[in-house]
């Protein structure tokens, strides 16, 4: 194909895919009203509201979570379809409403987790436009000699092209569409306006603009290639002592820009791929070495790949190389450690531990039940520990826990369902890789790798400055607060909680 600067560079052979919607996002004009994007959405959404307005069973649990109708099949499939067709931010929702267990049924979830952009790749002209302002931003110019016009993949915010440098590198070149932009600003303001209207309806316990805020965070990395290219640098730092058995592809920084992001290119077989296998003698390391690896990012990095599922891994002979770091989740450290203190008190059976746990992480509304959410704890935590090892998935755990809570009134940060997804994903995944690894005794055999680390983290500089600040100020309060109990006490306002479930108790 012709490329700016009068260079010819090679093209592989082949035609581009046909597909019904049109070839990039810029070639739709944008709408220019706010009410003309609405009227789009009520079109597209059509066929699946008209069904649910029929059933005001299925509405409750849509947006109640409570399981007392079957919503059909059919219901969940034209939502799917509906938010295919507005493009990329309703695509990204209903992917982000997939890790929703406590906000959806079962079917809308694996409807929705489903979600896959429609869109055609880009013509040959558009990605010659493209080059042409990537070439204005470099220095030198375009840097590839060989360059394919077919796309590797091609999805609603970029696409992804095979390429060759000019010192022989092969390169995976991710090229931004052009306009999508603007579509997306568009659009996540016009679903942070529906958000605030469904919460009053919903309850609080949901918190759907906070929800809408995870979508924004996310597109706000997605459409910054330059933000992606620091992801991807800092994932390969991270994941650095578990390679060659896992491992994330080299950045260029060098050639990278807002809108072209260039990696090195890994060649092997999606694990989604039904021939493909790490060989039988690697498997058990495999397994173990991407089980660990993600327990790294959940529980010490407070990053983490939030899409594990098979088509984003290669397997590249006795290793696993991850790809796709669109989706990506950050945990705060206050929750990454509630979610080792679930996973340790489930490995010890102790319920009354995972439950208090958990309320570390949510935020009780002032309709909630903790009581009878402890209550149901400890009847849901012996069940999974009557499971065999082989069906127990640490993923499915998390969002009965999620689900529990949420029907009494107990508020989790929405990253806990992307969480939950990841999670389950990751479980899954390695049981693809090796059908007899136990992920438990996985878990239980990365423990150390945990302390240590949280030992490093107690003993530096930064903490121990922390510590005696906290200390410090404490101790300026204590008498205030001292004299804050006196006082309630010689006027009879002091009230005594004691836990009734508590150990011993």
């Amino acid at each position: 194909m012709s490329l700016p600067g009068g260079r010819q560079m090679e093209a592989s052979g082949g035609q581009l895919p046909a597909a019904a919607a049109p070839s990039s996002v810029a070639s739709r004009p944008a709408p220019r009203r706010t009410v003309g994007r609405a009227v789009q959405i009520a079109r597209a959404l059509r066929p699946w509201a008209s069904g649910i307005a029929h059933s005001p069973e299925t509405w409750v649990d849509l947006w109640l979570g409570f399981a007392r109708s079957d919503p059909s099949l059919e219901s969940a499939e034209q939502l799917r379809a509906g938010l295919e067709q507005l493009g990329p931010v309703f695509i990204k929702a209903g992917q982000l409403l997939s890790t929703r267990p406590d906000l959806l049924p079962r079917k809308y979830l694996d409807a929705l987790a489903g979600l896959q952009s429609s869109v055609a790749p880009m013509t040959e002209a558009e990605v010659t436009a493209c080059l042409a302002e990537y070439a204005a931003e470099l220095r030198d110019g375009i840097p590839f000699r060989d360059f394919d016009s077919v796309p590797l993949a091609a999805a609603s915010l970029a696409q992804v092209h095979r390429a060759v440098l000019f010192d022989g590198r092969e390169v995976a070149v991710k090229i931004q569409r052009r306009g999508v932009g603007e579509v997306v600003r568009h659009d996540l303001r016009l679903l942070q306006i529906g958000a605030r209207a469904l919460s009053r309806r919903v309850g609080e316990v949901y918190d759907l603009p906070g929800l809408v805020e995870e979508l924004e965070l996310t597109f706000r990395d997605e459409l910054s290639f330059r933000s992606e290219a620091d992801a991807l640098a800092m994932f390969r730092e991270n994941l650095a002592p578990f390679r060659p058995r896992v491992s994330v592809p080299e950045v260029l920084f060098g050639l990278c820009t807002e809108r072209v992001l260039v990696t090195e290119l890994i060649r092997g077989t999606p694990l989604s791929d039904p021939t493909a296998a790490v060989p039988r003698p690697h498997r058990r390391a495999v397994a173990t070495a991407l089980a660990h690896a993600y327990f790294q990012m959940f529980f010490v990095d407070g990053v983490f790949h939030a899409d594990p599922h098979p088509g984003n891994l290669l397997v590249t002979g006795d290793g696993i190389a991850i790809l796709d770091f669109g989706m990506v989740g950050r945990i705060e450290r206050q929750v990454a450690d509630n979610l080792v203190r679930i996973l340790l008190n489930f490995v010890l059976r102790d319920s009354h531990g995972v439950a208090h746990a958990f309320l570390d992480i949510g935020k009780p509304t002032r309709a909630a039940d903790e009581l009878g959410w402890i209550m149901e704890v400890r009847r849901l935590v012996p069940r999974y520990h009557g499971v065999r090892l082989e069906r127990l998935n640490l993923g499915a755990l998390l969002v009965d826990l999620l689900k529990s809570a949420a029907r009494s009134g107990i508020q989790a940060p929405p990253v806990i369902g992307l969480i939950c997804k990841s999670l389950a994903n990751m479980d899954g995944t390695v049981r693809r890789i090796d059908p007899e690894i136990d992920v438990l005794e996985t878990f239980r055999t990365f423990i150390p790798r945990l302390l240590e680390s949280h030992a490093r983290r107690l003993a530096s500089p930064e903490r121990a400055a922390k510590v005696a600040l906290d200390t410090s100020i404490g101790a300026q309060r204590t008498p205030f607060q001292l004299a804050t109990i006196l006082e309630k006490l010689a006027t009879g306002r002091m009230r005594l909680v004691v836990d009734p479930l508590s150990p011993g108790g």
